[in-house]
């Protein structure tokens, strides 16, 4: 299984979290989960199952103040109280993580909503490494055809975000333009091989662009109202931000963090084009989700005149939660950018 450097080390800081996973999702009950709460006995299972929405996707409700109606005032849940840890639904049991498969190789990664993840992501500022195990390193070797040349096409897009000698704006815009140039490759057909890099690209960071992010972004259901009041103010900031992120990413000295943030976009969600075919619209995903991050931050920077660590994983985690983590969203990106 190929994963994120930090993938081991990471524990769930619990009671030390300033934020609740039971809290502000609807969260998907698997069918196995399903079966399992069918036979919960006694009063308890009454419970359970009453706390459970049916229809097409069964959900946990959500009680007052948006929290699963499982989860008790001192922050524990019913469930694993009454049945145990193992009775839980997959995403219960499994949150953070994420699993994706790219041909034969099992990738996994944990998700940029907890703010346990990005505080280690941003632990090292060295290019961000994921490390297969042997069998993938053997798996990777003996691909081929399509699923070769998009790992591959993967990989470019990767060393584009973590060339050091561009500005990140430059990489970001690179990257995009690259993304791009395979797209077409793929719908052409081309046996010859992967396209060349660009010898220029368009400026992803310029006004019309930034405008038409803020749009697609504002296109969006809202998590919450702290997005939605943070979205309204980049959007009526929109000039100023233009104005002031070169400046802003050029004092504040850590553009690495942009780069982890888009290579990472880059590894979770690329792999979805071998189903889709999608590559230029997952590049850009990648691409806007971190100038979307990077225009938080600025704001941040403008509003303080400074920005924090904690800032940093505020937004970061805040965006995720947005857009990563309802497939609605995201498919409204993908179209944006298809």
């Amino acid at each position: 299984m190929m994963k994120p450097w930090f993938y081991d080390e990471f524990v769930c800081t619990a009671a030390k979290c300033s934020d609740n996973c039971c809290i502000g999702w609807e969260i998907d009950i698997d069918e196995k989960a399903m079966r399992r709460f069918r036979s919960v006995p006694g009063e308890f299972g009454e419970r359970l199952r009453g706390a459970i929405h049916g229809g097409g996707q069964p959900t946990f409700a959500l009680a007052a103040g948006d929290r699963c109606a499982l989860l008790r005032e001192d922050g524990l849940c019913e469930l694993i109280l009454h049945c145990g840890e193992d009775c839980l639904c997959d995403i219960c049991a499994l949150h953070p993580r994420f699993f994706n498969d790219f041909g034969e190789v099992h990738e996994a990664g944990l998700g940029l909503c907890c703010e346990e993840v990005c505080r280690l992501m941003f632990s090292r500022s060295g290019p961000l490494k994921f490390l297969p195990d042997e069998g993938d390193a053997a798996a990777i070797a003996g691909e081929s055809g399509e699923i070769a040349e998009l790992r591959r096409a993967r990989d470019i897009l990767t060393g584009i975000l973590q060339d050091r000698s561009l500005p990140v704006a430059e990489r970001l815009s690179k990257c995009a333009e690259y993304g791009w140039s395979v797209q077409q490759w793929l719908e052409a057909g081309d046996e010859s091989g992967l396209p060349e890099l660009p010898a220029e690209w368009q400026d992803i960071t310029s006004p019309e662009d930034i405008s038409r992010l803020i749009d697609t972004l504002s296109d969006m259901e809202s998590i919450n109202d702290e997005w939605t009041e943070l979205l309204r103010r980049l959007d009526v900031n929109q000039q100023r931000l233009t104005k002031a992120l070169p400046e802003y990413l050029s004092r504040t000295g850590e553009e690495w963090r942009y780069e982890h943030i888009a290579v990472y976009f880059l590894y979770r969600h690329f792999t979805d084009c071998l189903v889709d075919g999608a590559v230029y619209a997952r590049t850009m995903l990648a691409v806007c989700s971190t100038l979307a991050v990077m225009l938080m931050d600025c704001l941040v920077w403008l509003d303080k005149g400074d920005i924090t660590e904690w800032d940093r994983i505020l937004n970061l985690k805040l965006y995720s939660k947005q857009v990563e983590y309802s497939q609605e969203n995201i498919d409204l990106f993908l179209e944006e950018y298809n």
